[in-house]
Parts: structure tokens; C-alpha cells; sequence
């Protein structure tokens, strides 16, 4: 492999030998619904977190990193910390700098081609963030009305029919007799009122 392709790449503050390959993943999904002409697309385009994998050597003898060497077996063992901290990094390459990165993957390979080295494949993807903005409401928005007052409680109930012992059921019995008669004599006055009768 030439030199001038062996470069140093940094995971979390983790150095390895070189980076072998590094590719840079940008996707997003299209709606597959027609667009009315005249409308920007723009809302309903959703962009994906970019996805960054990345094949590693780890090397006893680091062929970028100068007086930084780490055995193999630390190195590793960093890694696979990272890996069940579950929390984001940063990744420097030499094609820039990758903040709020995770990993989804890792795979370790150890060959005869390699010898005592190994080689890293991290499948890393953006980790999208937003800010957190708080408000105060106002204390009055919890009050009724221009007074402010308390605005109570609603009654659910069809009315009021509370009595006590036998005159109670007789006065709901006569409540409801009158009740049918105004209805009645309501319908007898609205007939002779048509008829011109009153």
C-alpha cells in the first residue's frame, strides 16, 4: 500500500495506525405521492442522519502516529468501551471533523494477513440534536373572567329531585303529572293561536 494513502483518523479521542477506507453516506426519503405544480418540495423531502463507515488498523507500531503508539489489545479494548457507552463523539478525519456520531456497528477482524495487527470496521451515523427552549405562563392564564376568580366546577346532573320519605315520591309523581300538563296545554294554545282563535 502506498504511504501517501495511510492516514491518521481519530474515534472519541482514539487514535488508530492508519485509515484504509472511509465513506460518506447522505440519504433522504422522497415522497413517492404526486406534488401540486407551484409547491416547494422542500417539507415533504425528510434529509437522513449521515452515515459515516470507516475501516481501521490498530497497530503496535502506528505507521502516522508519532510517540502515540497503543498496544493492539488497549486499543481494542477502548473501543469496545465506546461501543457500550452508548453515548456520542467526535470523529476526525482527513476529510474533516464529525460531531454527535454513534456507533451503530463494529466488527474486529484478526488475519494471517494482518500478523499481530487488526482490522476495524465502524459503521458510525450522525446523532441529529435540537435545543431545548422553556417559557413562563403567566399566572392569570389559570384564572376565569376579568375578576381572575376561580372559574368552579360544571354540574353534569339533569336537575335537582332530592325529597325525603313518601312526600317525595308522591311530589316527583305530581312534578310530573304537571309537567305533561303544561306540555299539553302549550300544543292546545299553539293550535288555537294558528287558528286565530286567541
Amino acid at each position: 500500500m502506498p504511504r501517501r494513502n495511510i492516514q491518521p483518523v481519530s474515534v472519541a479521542g482514539i487514535e488508530f495506525a492508519a485509515l484504509l477506507n472511509e465513506t460518506q453516506t447522505y440519504s433522504a426519503d422522497i415522497p413517492s405521492y404526486p406534488v401540486e405544480t407551484g409547491f416547494s418540495v422542500s417539507d415533504n423531502i425528510a434529509l437522513q442522519p449521515m452515515e459515516l463507515p470507516l475501516t481501521l488498523l490498530i497497530s503496535d507500531t502506528p505507521l502516522t502516529w508519532r510517540g502515540r503508539a497503543r498496544s493492539v489489545s488497549e486499543t481494542e479494548a477502548m473501543l469496545k468501551e465506546l461501543y457500550f457507552k452508548k453515548t456520542t463523539f467526535t470523529v476526525v478525519t482527513p476529510s474533516g471533523t464529525f460531531s454527535n456520531m454513534g456507533i451503530t456497528s463494529m466488527q474486529i477482524k484478526k488475519s494471517t494477513d494482518l500478523g499481530f495487527d487488526k482490522e476495524v470496521s465502524l459503521s458510525l451515523q450522525e446523532v441529529p440534536t435540537t435545543e431545548t427552549r422553556t417559557t413562563t405562563i403567566p399566572a392569570s392564564y389559570g384564572k376565569s373572567g376579568t375578576t381572575g376568580a376561580n372559574a368552579g366546577t360544571a354540574s353534569t346532573g339533569t336537575g335537582s329531585t332530592s325529597s325525603s320519605g313518601g312526600s317525595g315520591s308522591s311530589g316527583g309523581s305530581g312534578g310530573g303529572s304537571g309537567s305533561k300538563k303544561e306540555i299539553s296545554g302549550s300544543i292546545l294554545y299553539n293550535v288555537a293561536s294558528s287558528a286565530g282563535l286567541i
